[in-house]
C-alpha cells in the first residue's frame, strides 16, 4: 500500500510543526520535540527517495534533517561525540542555506529576466511564494538555534523567529488569493 505525496508532505509538515511548537514550551518539551523530530526523518526521507529527481538541495536538506535529528537525541541522552554532531550540522545548515538561496535567487532572476519594472513582473502572487520561502528559511533556522542553544551576537532564536514569523504574516498579506473561496 503506497501513501499519496500530498500525504507525506502533509505528515512532514506537521512534523516541523510539532517540533517548532514543542522547542516554544519552556517546560517539558521533550516528547514533543521528539515525535515531530522522528516524524521529520520518517516522512523526509520518504519523500526524497519517492523523488526521481533529486538536487543538491535534496541531499543538503536530507543531511540537515538527520544530523539535526540525531543532534538532538544525542544531547537529550548525553551521549558522547555529541561536539562532532553539532559541527555536522552547523555545516549542514550552512549547506543548505547557501542552496537555498540560490535556488530563491535564480527563481527571483527568471522573473525578472526581461528588464522590466520589477514589481509589475514580480507580481503579487510570486512576491508572496518568496516571503513564504524565506519565512520558512528564518523560522527552521530560529528552531534549530532554539532547540541547540546556539547564539551568534545579537542573532539569537527570538530574532529569527521574529523576523521569519513576520514574514511570513506578509506573505500571507499579500497573497492574492482571496481566503473566503
Amino acid at each position: 500500500m503506497a501513501i499519496s505525496k500530498q500525504k507525506i508532505a502533509l505528515f512532514f509538515r506537521l512534523s516541523i510543526s510539532a517540533t517548532v511548537f514543542g522547542a516554544l514550551f519552556k517546560f517539558v518539551s521533550w516528547p514533543l520535540i521528539m515525535l515531530g523530530v522522528t516524524g521529520m526523518v520518517i516522512f523526509h526521507t520518504i519523500q526524497f527517495f519517492q523523488n526521481q529527481h533529486r538536487s543538491a538541495l535534496d541531499y543538503a536538506r536530507q543531511l540537515l534533517i538527520v544530523s539535526f535529528s540525531c543532534n538532538y537525541v544525542f544531547n537529550l541522552f548525553s551521549l558522547p561525540y555529541v561536539h562532532i554532531l553539532i559541527l555536522i550540522t552547523k555545516l549542514a545548515l550552512i549547506a543548505f542555506l547557501i542552496l537555498y538561496i540560490k535556488k530563491i535567487m535564480v527563481s527571483f532572476q527568471d522573473i525578472t529576466q526581461n528588464n522590466s519594472l520589477l514589481l509589475t513582473n514580480l507580481g503579487r502572487e510570486n512576491l508572496s511564494h518568496i516571503l513564504a520561502d524565506l519565512a520558512t528559511v528564518y523560522i527552521v533556522i530560529a528552531s534549530l538555534f532554539k532547540m541547540l542553544h546556539w547564539e551568534f551576537g545579537i542573532i539569537n532564536a527570538n530574532v529569527l523567529l521574529v523576523i521569519g514569523l513576520f514574514s511570513a504574516l506578509i506573505s500571507i498579506v499579500a497573497s492574492p488569493k482571496n481566503v473566503a473561496s
